[in-house]
């Protein structure tokens, strides 16, 4: 499988989803983001646009060496998930004045979900959760965050947050996954990460930070709430989809730099 069949086959997942009117990425985090049930680390970017798309009741997956390892087996008629990594992959030099190169080469492998296996209980251990003011309160640069009375949006011009006070939102979870929104555009300054804020960027930015948020909630627990003109948001998607194959895989690559942008003070080693 090469690098686009990788990428057409998580891009279909997506794709199906969305066609079913599902967003995937805003869905209930009671059970917490997918994450590796050996390291503990969140899966992201890439990885985690492919497993948010399943529907199993456990967010720990493993593969099948990993569950060997630890004395586990794949349940009969289990299919696995497809997860991508980079592997550095070390060129022959061609002649004695070549020192030859490292080459990060894209790589895939297949994931179990805990529930998949003779490993799965109801008792595994709870994956620590970040608090959502710990994570505002890390960011540097500190953004500018100012409230207003009706609407949430970043400045480009004047790179500030404007948001309604906490208790004009109907409980502290939308005001903090509409924060988390308007600080994953807020990592696209010039000054930060140099996204393209154009409008002929915007369904991608969009996208961007609707994946990035929907992961920050995820960290923190919290639920996204519904999204207001889902279907138009839907269509929009999917026709730019259809124009742009790779949208959904750039966009979840951005969002994770994003993200790792905006949890950089916080030095925590579970996340990836």
């Amino acid at each position: 499988m090469n690098r686009n069949d990788i990428y057409d086959s998580i891009t279909d997942k997506i794709t199906a989803k969305l066609e079913s009117g599902v967003i995937p990425w805003r869905l209930s985090w009671q059970r917490n983001i997918p994450c590796n049930f050996v390291t503990k680390k969140h899966y992201n970017g890439i990885n985690f646009l492919s497993l948010i798309a399943e529907d199993y009741s456990s967010p720990y997956y493993l593969t099948y060496l990993q569950c060997n390892e630890r004395g586990g087996k794949i349940l009969e008629g289990s299919k696995g998930s497809l997860i991508v990594f980079w592997k550095m992959h070390n060129f022959t030099p061609k002649s004695e004045t070549d020192a030859g190169a490292k080459v990060p080469i894209l790589r895939y492998s297949y994931a179990f979900n805990l529930s998949q296996t003779t490993l799965y209980t109801d008792n595994t251990d709870e994956i620590k959760l970040l608090e959502c003011e710990e994570v505002i309160r890390n960011i540097f640069p500190t953004p500018v965050i100012k409230h207003n009375i009706n609407r949430c949006y970043y400045s480009i011009q004047e790179d500030y947050i404007s948001i309604p006070i906490i208790t004009d939102f109907d409980n502290p979870a939308e005001y903090y996954s509409s924060l988390y929104h308007e600080l994953i555009h807020w990592t696209a300054a010039a000054s930060r990460l140099k996204r393209d804020l154009s409008p002929a960027s915007k369904i991608e930015e969009e996208l961007i930070a609707e994946i990035g948020s929907a992961y920050l909630c995820g960290l923190s627990g919290i639920n996204t709430p519904v999204l207001e003109n889902q279907s138009a948001y839907i269509n929009g998607w999917l026709n730019q989809s259809r124009s742009d194959n790779n949208i959904f895989i750039k966009a979840s690559l951005q969002a994770r730099k994003a993200v790792d942008y905006l949890l950089s003070g916080l030095n925590e080693p579970n996340l990836t």
